[in-house]
């Protein structure tokens, strides 16, 4: 048989081990495209559910940053989320060792990590109670982060009794920094009676000021100058209770702001960081507050004032600030600290809460304070006082025999 020939297709080329070789790299391309795909989609996953987990986890960041500056876990106070355009906030009650820029450094820092950014803010309140402020947006939620002073029973007070089963706490305002104009007596007269306000005896206009308040029947204060830590700008002002005087410059400068306001029913400290800390000299204002039998209460701008110590030592009806109600000066922050006063005066029976004579902080209780009546009793500061005078020689460290329950 004749042989045939095998002709070869037309339009093929090439052999067949090098078509085999181009398929194996199409597909070799076509996995590692899906690959990258994959990829591409678990990291945007893992990017979304780490926004997710940002607010937590930034609190926890706080938290660990507040432990490493030397502040216990247990005295930082994680808010919940803000509504609006409120921040949450996360409160930090630093100890006198607390290691403040190492703190807002490491904040700042583990703010950044999750792509955000939380920046220095100022304080409304700078008598040495208030140390800073952040604020900031991380994953989409505003935060602020609030470093104030330690509070008072973080160390060495006995421990707190709840008030009886049913009973509401009494809870006395008082707000500083009146004086300097008569423009908030019209916004004060928004508020119940039992507000009171304490009055800068070296402000401009603080006699009128201290007699239209005390004509309404409103309890009024001196809110004395004292000397702060460090470099406060401004300072407490001319008058001043400054270490280092001796008792006769002390009885001077008390008497010369008594005079101002004769109708003070009680005293606290403005600023005082320094002076408040100072056991001499706080002596020597105890021995005049106790001549006149006047309350002191102790603002607490310190977490080393010895004041309500030595004043119960002295014989004087003495209090001390619970909460600061504006140290941002905010609505809902105002808000917030008013409520924490309220569940304190409600779990210990009593508390005291300063706030300044700010439009803003007026209009927040105007608004306020009426919802509160099933919770707390108003009461003037006095009543207060008077309810914890202790009898001379019976003050210990750490309690009170005379006192009336909540230390």
């Amino acid at each position: 048989m004749p042989s045939r020939s095998v002709k070869r297709r037309s339009g093929r080329t090439g052999s067949p081990r090098r078509r085999r070789g181009s398929g194996a790299r199409a597909v070799v391309a076509l996995v590692a495209l899906t690959a990258v795909v994959a990829l591409a989609v678990g990291m945007a996953a893992w990017w979304r559910s780490r926004q997710r987990g940002a607010p937590i986890e930034l609190a926890g960041l706080v938290v660990q940053a507040a432990v490493r500056a030397g502040c216990p876990a247990a005295a930082v106070v994680v808010g919940e989320p803000g509504h609006g355009a409120e921040p949450r906030q996360v409160t930090v009650n630093a100890p006198r060792a607390f290691d403040l820029n190492r703190f807002v450094l490491d904040v700042e820092a583990a703010a950044h990590d999750l792509g955000g950014r939380v920046e220095p803010r100022p304080l409304s309140e700078r008598g040495g109670y208030g140390l800073a402020r952040l604020e900031g947006e991380v994953a989409g939620e505003k935060w602020r982060v609030v470093v104030v002073g330690e509070k008072v029973g973080a160390r060495g007070r006995a421990p707190r009794r709840a008030a009886p089963s049913g009973a509401r706490g009494r809870l006395a305002i008082v707000l500083d920094d009146a004086g300097n104009s008569l423009a908030p007596l019209g916004d004060l007269e928004r508020l119940p009676l039992a507000v009171a306000v304490a009055v800068l005896p070296n402000a401009a206009q603080a006699g009128e000021v201290a007699r239209a308040l005390a004509a309404t029947g409103r309890e009024v204060l001196v809110h004395m100058p004292m000397e702060a830590s460090g470099d406060s700008e401004p300072g407490p002002g001319p008058g001043a209770i400054e270490v280092g005087l001796d008792a006769l410059e002390v009885r001077r400068r008390l008497e010369q702001a008594f005079a101002v306001m004769p109708q003070a029913r009680g005293l606290n400290n403005h600023m005082g960081s320094r002076a408040t800390a100072d056991a001499a000299t706080m002596g020597m204002v105890m021995a005049v507050v106790a001549e006149r039998g006047l309350y002191f209460l102790d603002s607490r701008t310190s977490a080393d004032s010895v004041a309500e110590r030595i004043a119960r030592q002295s014989g004087v009806a003495t209090l001390h600030r619970d909460v600061f109600l504006d140290v941002v000066q905010e609505p809902g922050a105002i808000a917030r600290a008013l409520d924490e006063a309220v569940a304190e005066a409600q779990e210990s029976g009593s508390a005291v809460a300063i706030g300044h004579v700010h439009g803003v902080t007026v209009a927040v209780l105007a608004a306020e304070l009426p919802k509160l009546a099933d919770r707390v009793t108003l009461v003037a500061p006095s009543r207060l006082a008077a309810a914890r005078k202790p009898r001379l020689g019976s003050y210990r460290e750490g309690g009170d025999a005379d006192d009336e329950g909540r230390r």
